[in-house]
Order: structure tokens, then C-alpha cells, then sequence
């Protein structure tokens, strides 16, 4: 596979409920900074499993993971209407 069609996307940041203190946003940033956006714990953690985040590096309450897993650039963009338009979820 052509690495140059491989896109990294790195997770960085949290917003959290100010009630329970949950983490129910993380910052999204694309591998040239121009993509960025907040997106759903519930959502980051979805493409993670699925294999789409590469290099995430993202903390979830007093945890930190690290992952890297790939997806091909056509299969995946970050687009901020759509993560803005998914429920904001808790973890």
C-alpha cells in the first residue's frame, strides 16, 4: 500500500462535564493542522477501535492511551459538520 495516501490524525485536549467530571469531547487535530475539530469521546474512541485513528495519542479521565492503527485517506476525512452533528456522549 502507498504510504503517501495514509493519513495521521492525532487527538489531543479534553472538555469535560463540569458536573461529573467526565471527559465528553476530545480535539481532533489532522496531520497538517488544518483539520481540527472537537468530537465525541464516544465517537474517537468508535474509529479507534475500528482502526481509523493513526497515532492518537488521547486521555480519557485519569487515563492516558495510545494507539496506532491506519485508515487510507479516501476511506476517511475529518469534516467538522459531521462530528458536530453526532451526540456529544459520556464515557
Amino acid at each position: 500500500m502507498n504510504d503517501s495516501k495514509r493519513i495521521q490524525f492525532y487527538v489531543s485536549k479534553t472538555k469535560t462535564d463540569g458536573e461529573s467530571g467526565s471527559v465528553i469531547s476530545v480535539f481532533v487535530c489532522g496531520k497538517n493542522e488544518s483539520q481540527w475539530c472537537w468530537a465525541p469521546v464516544e465517537f474517537v474512541v468508535q474509529l479507534i477501535n475500528q482502526g481509523v485513528l493513526f497515532n492518537a495519542f488521547f486521555k480519557v479521565g485519569a487515563g492516558e492511551y495510545q494507539v496506532g492503527s491506519r485508515i487510507e485517506a479516501h476511506e476517511f476525512a475529518l469534516r467538522t459538520d459531521t462530528l458536530e452533528s453526532l451526540p456529544t456522549a459520556t464515557v
